[in-house]
C-alpha cells in the first residue's frame, strides 16, 4: 500500500495514533455531556426561580379571566314557567362569620449598604 520505498509511520505508530484519537473523542464527548446537563440546570432552575417570583410578586400582567361558555341547551329551553321567588342560599350572619385572607410580606427588604470608596 506504501510502495516499495516504505511511506507511512508505520503499524506501531497507527495503533498509538487510533488510541490518541479515541482518548480525544472521549474527552470531546465528556465536555459536551458536562454543558448539556449544565445547560439544563440552568433552564430547570431559572424556571423555578420565574415561577417562585411570580408567587411572591405577582404576574406583571395578569391575564383576564375567561367567561364560561354559554350553552346552548339552556337557550333552546321553552321560558313558559312562572317565575319563582327563591331565598339567598347564604345569611349575611354566615357572610360575616368569613374573614378575608390576608398575607404577610415574606421577609423585610434589606436596607443598602453605602459605596466603599
Amino acid at each position: 500500500m506504501y510502495g516499495p520505498i516504505g511511506h507511512g509511520f508505520g503499524m506501531l505508530a497507527g495503533i498509538l495514533g487510533v488510541i490518541a484519537w479515541a482518548i480525544g473523542m472521549l474527552i470531546l464527548l465528556a465536555i459536551l455531556i458536562v454543558l448539556i446537563v449544565l445547560l439544563a440546570r440552568f433552564l430547570w432552575v431559572g424556571t423555578k426561580a420565574a415561577q417562585r417570583y411570580l408567587e411572591l410578586n405577582g404576574s406583571p400582567t395578569p391575564r383576564p379571566k375567561a367567561a364560561p361558555p354559554a350553552t346552548t341547551a339552556s337557550a333552546a329551553a321553552p321560558t313558559t314557567t312562572a317565575p319563582t321567588t327563591t331565598a339567598p342560599k347564604t345569611t349575611p350572619a354566615a357572610a360575616a362569620k368569613t374573614t378575608p385572607v390576608t398575607t404577610t410580606p415574606a421577609t423585610k427588604p434589606r436596607t443598602p449598604k453605602p459605596p466603599v470608596a
